[in-house]
């Protein structure tokens, strides 16, 4: 729909470079994301939503952001941000096919993110998000995931994240593992065991081809 189409390309400036044209464009987005907003409170997942959006606010810190009400900034995120709009589909994903379809239509979420999650709780950030899976159990209140993401299957199951756990970009949590609150996964790391609360997992740092052998022979040698 070329009306449609024409207002969501106004609507996606980077949210770093908000300028004076961002009354007028709040503007424009409160008009144009009131049938989303209406088919969050038919879904019952208003107060998702509406932790979602005090989540991803203070993750951008962009002020003008903050400054406005709830609502202008619902309509702005979903407005400026496909991988918002993503996890708004998600969260009302149990109304009718007919409107679920049309929503989709009018609010294209971001096409290389896949969110098909157990259960989320609320309060969910997702930065950038290209390129992630995430296929978990269940997702606790308050996450931080970045791009490139698997959180996903083996052929016995699927992983549990706890509340406050920040998923770097690039790392894999896969099977029927329990990552515990406040975890820290940094980027590019694959978990494939439980983590307790608290753990700040990362990956082997990038090292020279020399170090590598240097270190592999070491591993080799037999203790003095």
């Amino acid at each position: 729909m070329p009306v449609i189409d024409a207002t969501v390309t106004a609507l996606a400036p980077k949210v770093d470079r908000v300028t004076d044209k961002t009354s007028l464009l709040t503007s424009a987005a409160a008009v144009w994301a009131y049938p989303l907003w209406k088919a969050v409170h038919r879904a019952g997942v208003a107060d998702d939503i509406t932790a979602d959006v005090a989540k991803w606010t203070e993750c951008l810190e962009v002020e003008a952001i903050s400054a406005l009400d709830p609502y202008r900034r619902f309509a702005y995120i979903a407005g400026a941000l496909p991988e918002f709009r993503t996890l708004v589909h998600y969260r009302i994903r149990h109304v009718g096919v007919i409107q679920r379809l049309l929503l989709k239509k009018l609010y294209p979420g971001l096409s290389t993110l896949t969110l098909e999650a157990g259960s989320i709780g609320p309060g969910l950030f997702i930065q950038h998000g290209l390129g992630s899976i995430i296929t978990a159990e269940h997702i606790g209140k308050n996450c931080w995931i970045n791009q490139q993401v698997s959180l996903g299957y083996t052929s016995k199951g699927r992983p549990i994240i706890g509340d406050n756990v920040r998923v770097g970009a690039g790392a894999a949590v896969l099977g029927p593992i329990i990552i515990g609150n406040d975890v820290t996964i940094g980027a590019n790391a694959t978990i494939l065991h439980d983590v307790a609360p608290g753990t700040v997992m990362v990956s082997p740092p990038a090292m020279t081809l020399d170090q590598a052998k240097a270190t592999r022979r070491a591993q080799l040698e037999p203790p003095a």
